[in-house]
C-alpha cells in the first residue's frame, strides 16, 4: 500500500511539475524609449508596425490531375441457377486548369484493374500531347445467383498520370459497384 502511494505520489508531482514548467506565461517588455517613440525624438529607432498580412505562400501546381471512374452498363449471362454478371467501367485522367479547362500534357496515362473474389481484369492507355485519356473494360464474370454482396462486388482502382513542363502528376481513384443478382 505504501508502495502503491508513494508511486501515484511521485507521479502526481511529476505531472504537475510539467504543467507549472508549460504553463508559466511567457513576458516580454515593451521597447524603452524616452518621451517620443515616434522616431522625431531622442528616444531612438521606432518601432516598426506589425505587419497588416500574411505572407503569400509559395504557388502549387498550376494545373490539377482529374481521375475519374465510372460505371458504364451491367451484364449478364446465363439462366438461373448459373447466371454470372460482370460490369463495364470506363476509368479516365484529364489535365485540368483549376477553373476545370482542359490542358493539353505532355505525355499522360491511366491504368486500371478491376477486382472481384480473387479474379482481376486490367487495362492500360497512354497518350502524348493530349489532355485525356481513358480505358473502358469489363470486369471479371462471377456467379450472381444467390450469391452473396461480398461475392459480387467489384473494386475498381486506377492510377493516373500526367506530365505538363517538366512537373509530374499523379492521382489514384478507387470505387466499388456490386453486380446485382
Amino acid at each position: 500500500m505504501l508502495k502503491r502511494v508513494a508511486t501515484v505520489g511521485i507521479t502526481l508531482l511529476a505531472c504537475l511539475a510539467g504543467t507549472g514548467a508549460v504553463a508559466m506565461p511567457a513576458y516580454a517588455s515593451e521597447p524603452e524609449c524616452s518621451l517620443n517613440c515616434d522616431g522625431g525624438g531622442s528616444g531612438g529607432d521606432p518601432v516598426p508596425p506589425p505587419p497588416t498580412s500574411a505572407p503569400t505562400p509559395p504557388p502549387g501546381p498550376a494545373y490539377n490531375l482529374q481521375g475519374v471512374i465510372q460505371l458504364e452498363s451491367v451484364g449478364h449471362e446465363g439462366n438461373w441457377p448459373l447466371r454470372v454478371g460482370g460490369i463495364k467501367v470506363r476509368g479516365y485522367s484529364r489535365l485540368a486548369t483549376w477553373g476545370n479547362d482542359r490542358v493539353d500534357a505532355n505525355y499522360i496515362n491511366v491504368r486500371c484493374s478491376a477486382t472481384v473474389l480473387a479474379y482481376v481484369s486490367n487495362d492500360y492507355d497512354s497518350e502524348n500531347n493530349g489532355a485525356l485519356v481513358d480505358v473502358t473494360f469489363w470486369s471479371p464474370t462471377v456467379p450472381v445467383t444467390g450469391a452473396p454482396v461480398q461475392s459480387r462486388t467489384v473494386t475498381v482502382r486506377c492510377t493516373h498520370h500526367a506530365e505538363k513542363n517538366g512537373v509530374n502528376y499523379d492521382a489514384t481513384s478507387t470505387a466499388q459497384f456490386v453486380i446485382p443478382e
